[in-house]
């Protein structure tokens, strides 16, 4: 043959392998196909009668469809789902997720009719801030009856036109600087125990501080009690008083006792002491005489005043 002719055994055994491949791929694809069998004409036949019933079901529906009247202006219907092994039960018409809720009638009076609206706290808009703030008074507290003081009042956003209220009354002010006031307190205002606010602000009251509370505490009493009086001549008497440990003590005029209480005056009826501290009587009276009383001997009857003759 001209196409092996110039060729080499080797190139020979290669075109001849090429060939018989290209064969048997041939072969393959023809038998898939069903030429061999048959199955090819079978296929296209079933194709064609594939083709025909779907032509006359299209037919027929065509023809059933023109005899059904035109649902196009019925409206949409739900579309009711039931799950799989569920039983028909007749609901109870009840919503779970929804909850009810009371509503709200506002509040009454007695007589039925309706309660004006009160706001509550929460409805309430908190205060605004003082303008002025109020930090600290000195001191923060004195005694009672103690006299008249100076006050020193501290904070910020002071003005000359700022005064220093004690109780409610004003005080005589001294504008020091915006941080620093000074009043003075009168020695009425604290002649008894008690809580005093102290609040900073100007006559017309569109400047203002916060509040304080000053404390007047009652000052320390003498811890005795006065049991009688023992007469002397020239009216050197000795009071008898009784401690807390009900012990007794002679004392008189100018003594000292408890430390601090000097003894002024002396009488049958009271007995009165000076505080060297703080500057303050106190008074103390007598035990009232009563039958049985193992200290009535210390409580004689009035003495007359004794004259310059009787005692030459």
């Amino acid at each position: 043959m001209q196409v092996f002719e110039g060729k080499t055994p080797a190139e020979r055994n290669k075109l001849i392998l090429m060939i018989a491949l290209c064969l048997v791929a041939l072969l393959l694809v023809a038998w898939s196909f069903g030429f061999f069998s048959g199955s090819g004409t079978t296929k296209r036949n079933t194709n064609n009668s594939n083709r025909t019933r779907r032509t006359q079901t299209a037919s027929n529906n065509s023809t059933s469809t023109a005899n059904l009247r035109d649902d196009t202006l019925v409206p949409p219907q739900p579309i009711i789902y039931t799950p799989p092994g569920t039983t028909d039960v007749p609901g109870t018409g009840r919503n779970i997720f929804a909850y009810y809720t009371a509503p709200i009638r506002p509040p009454q009076t007695a007589n039925g009719t309706a309660a004006p609206n009160v706001p509550t706290a929460e409805q309430t808009p908190p205060a605004p801030p003082p303008p002025l703030i109020l930090a600290g008074v000195s001191p923060s507290n004195v005694y009672a009856r103690t006299g008249e003081f100076t006050l020193q009042v501290s904070g910020d956003k002071f003005t000359p036109a700022v005064r220093v209220y004690f109780g409610g009354g004003e005080l005589p002010t001294r504008f020091v600087s915006p941080q620093q006031l000074s009043a003075t307190v009168p020695a009425n205002l604290i002649s008894s125990q008690g809580n005093h606010e102290i609040v900073v602000r100007t006559g017309d009251r569109q400047l203002f501080s916060n509040t304080m509370t000053f404390n007047v505490t009652p000052p320390p009493a003498p811890p005795f009690t006065y049991v009688g009086l023992i007469g002397g001549p020239s009216y050197n008497d000795t009071a008898v008083l009784k401690n807390r440990s009900n012990e007794l003590l002679n004392v008189q005029r100018g003594d000292v006792v408890g430390s601090r209480f000097r003894v002024t005056s002396i009488s049958e009826r009271a007995i009165e002491f000076a505080d060297t501290e703080l500057n303050i009587r106190h008074t103390l009276p007598a035990v009232e005489n009563r039958p049985g009383n193992p200290d009535n001997r210390f409580n004689p009857p009035p003495r007359s005043a004794v004259s310059d003759d009787d005692e030459q």
